[in-house]
């Protein structure tokens, strides 16, 4: 196995971490939902291991993003085709999208905690735990589509 291969699948299995770990939260805050006591409590265990578990991932993939366009460049003698820097730009925005989602997200747990040490009402708990949801649907929705993109990408 070359280190292109390495790079590569350490750029996928980042992406798809990231974007499963929100997913799972979103279906189990969802199924919790009918509970609000049972949905705070796992909001607030989990909310804060996902969002500490996810940073590395948004720091590894641009990393291996560029390790990747390297090899890419060095392939094919510098002369990328338009569609491919068209394709690249997109998943940057992309990227970008899921980061704002994550600082979102990380926000909103750290709203929630204070929220719950100073005895909020359930309504008030309950917003933060929907934007939390929102955050990580704004991550899944934004990394199914750089996936995608990263598929299309690598047939060009």
């Amino acid at each position: 196995m070359t280190i292109r291969v390495v790079i590569l699948w350490i750029h996928v299995l980042c992406g798809v971490v990231w974007v499963g770990a929100c997913a799972t939260f979103i279906l189990a805050a969802a199924a919790l939902a009918a509970e609000p006591n049972e949905s705070y409590a796992f909001a607030l265990r989990s909310a804060p291991r996902i969002n500490r578990l996810c940073v590395p991932m948004a720091v590894a993939i641009p990393i291996t993003g560029i390790g990747n366009l390297l090899f890419a460049t060095q392939a094919r003698g510098s002369a990328l085709p338009a569609e491919f820097l068209g394709i690249l730009a997109a998943k940057v925005g992309l990227l970008a999208v899921m980061a704002l989602g994550l600082l979102g997200a990380w926000r909103a747990a750290v709203i929630l905690k204070g929220q719950s040490a100073m005895g909020a009402t359930e309504s008030r708990c309950e917003v933060d735990v929907r934007r939390i949801m929102a955050s990580y649907g704004l991550i899944v929705g934004a990394g199914i589509a750089a996936l995608g993109l990263g598929l299309w990408l690598s047939g060009t």
